[in-house]
């Protein structure tokens, strides 16, 4: 099993990912199979391109300049290897080859080319290009949303055991994660308390890899899969409820309608977990900056909240803030229960 990057490694692939030219490139180069030519060791650059349908001079050109940027070397004269930065982007479970895939894909670069109509208007640069939300483009394109759902799984691996690892689960018999994608958060949290039971509301269409990456986790049994919509009744039982990157994703108004299908179907003893990255007004952070930048690309309104703005959102829907338990990584749990 290949070893987990380390964070500085990770988070130098991601820095690539959001440079304007290092970001195209980078995809080029991996849906030309580069980083996987180059899993057997060092292979110049004729080869190279032969074996990926690419030209050599041009080739060879970008790799010299992603090896300035900290990704890929040339080991001598026109011979190139990978590094432990653009190991990362090979197809491999860990890494950030679906990130990188979804990231360069014409539909985000254009989206994030048009962010200066979104600054102005606040409206979705996404729907303003394409005439359509990014949601609705993914129903359209199940390959592009397959393959967005892989990127969040590769994003929040670590993070998602780091979520699991922060809170106290004493008590607790059953997990319900409200629009829980492939299931990679709930599977943290199954894989560390062997007594929990879960259940996994997320679209039909989500469900199949659901399966598969609750199966390769071993905790399939352990847990239910509930197709349906958050906007919808929801019918489930459970002592934690999770929201994880889900209401960042929606307007205020969206928001309490979540909110408000959690608590229909919520006990009073329940509890619900709001997982986010949080804005710390005077506390800048360059993460949570362009992931809320992200964002407003795609959904206008929808941002990385603060903690009030939570709050603002819980009260007319029923629950009260309790708490807010940090973890070691980038993301907050923000507790909440009903009132």
């Amino acid at each position: 099993m290949a070893q987990p990057p380390s964070p500085r490694d990770f988070y130098a692939a991601l820095a690539l990912l959001h440079h304007v030219y290092f970001n195209p490139l980078i995809g080029a180069l991996i849906r030309c199979n580069v980083p996987d030519h180059l899993d057997q060791g060092p292979m110049p650059a004729g080869e190279l391109a032969k074996h990926s349908k690419m030209d050599e001079l041009s080739l060879t050109r970008v790799l010299r300049a992603l090896s300035a940027a900290g990704a890929f070397q040339e080991v001598s004269p026109g011979v190139f290897a990978n590094n432990s930065v653009s190991d990362i982007f090979r197809d491999r479970p860990g890494g950030l080859h679906n990130v990188a895939i979804h990231y360069s894909s014409a539909h985000f670069v254009r989206s994030a080319a048009a962010l200066g109509h979104s600054a102005v208007t606040g409206d979705s640069a996404t729907v303003h290009v394409f005439g359509e939300s990014a949601w609705e483009h993914m129903r359209k394109h199940p390959e592009e949303g397959d393959t967005f759902n892989r990127a969040l799984a590769e994003l929040r691996g670590e993070e998602h055991q780091q979520i699991a690892d922060a809170y106290d689960w004493v008590g607790v018999s059953s997990v319900v994660d409200v629009g829980g994608g492939v299931g990679s958060l709930l599977s943290s949290i199954l894989r560390k308390q062997q007594a929990i039971r879960g259940t996994l509301i997320e679209q039909p269409a989500v469900l199949p890899d659901a399966e598969r990456v609750l199966s390769d986790r071993g905790v399939r049994d352990r847990c239910k899969l509930s197709a349906g919509s958050f906007f919808d009744p929801i019918s489930a039982v459970g002592d934690v409820w999770t929201l994880c990157q889900v209401l960042h994703d929606w307007p205020d108004e969206a928001c309490r309608t979540i909110l408000g299908r959690c608590r229909e179907a919520m006990r009073e003893m329940d509890r619900l977990l709001v997982i986010e990255m949080l804005t710390v007004p005077g506390e800048p952070n360059q993460r949570v900056s362009l992931i809320d930048m992200t964002m407003l690309m795609y959904f206008g309104e929808a941002r990385q909240r603060t903690v009030n703005e939570y709050k603002n959102l819980f009260e007319p829907t029923q629950f009260e803030l309790v708490r807010v338990v940090p973890t070691t990584g980038a993301f907050s749990i923000v507790e909440a229960r009903p009132v």
